[in-house]
């Protein structure tokens, strides 16, 4: 199993480390790639957006199914996200500070109504799929 993280920004040394502590978890069950895109300085919101998705989009692997993070997705439940990891090729995308256009998305997960800085979404993100190879495999971790 392949799991693909498309995400726009790097993270500081705080949220690297915590991040990296996942993804070594992880890797008992599974290969993590990061693919991050620099983040476009750009005034024009719409702009911005449009060039960072292109971006998005030409870096995600073929034959991988797409799942953009996003507070208009549908929410999943601990377990229904495990069953996600069923996939063998899985791209998550976390796009920027003003979002990604969504029309190029067909799958959307939400995690909340709630807005949360990307830095740290990418941690909890990592910490979900974590969560969920251990629901999949009975580790105790879960409760």
């Amino acid at each position: 199993m392949k799991i693909n993280i498309i995400a726009v920004g790097n993270l500081t040394k705080e949220f690297k480390d915590l991040y990296d502590s996942y993804v070594k978890k992880i890797s008992f069950f599974s290969k993590i790639n990061l693919i991050e895109i620099k983040e476009i300085n750009e005034q024009n919101i719409e702009l911005k957006k449009e060039k960072e998705t292109k971006l998005i989009v030409e870096k995600i692997p073929k034959s991988s199914k797409i799942f953009l993070l996003s507070i208009k997705g549908k929410t999943f439940d601990s377990v229904e996200f495990s069953n996600l990891l069923e996939e063998d090729n899985l791209t998550f995308v976390i796009g920027g500070s003003n979002g990604v256009c969504e029309e190029n998305f067909d799958n959307k997960i939400s995690f909340s109504n709630l807005t949360f800085p990307h830095q740290l979404f990418r941690v909890m993100l990592v910490e979900q799929i974590y969560r969920g190879f251990t629901i999949k495999n009975n580790i105790k971790y879960h409760k």
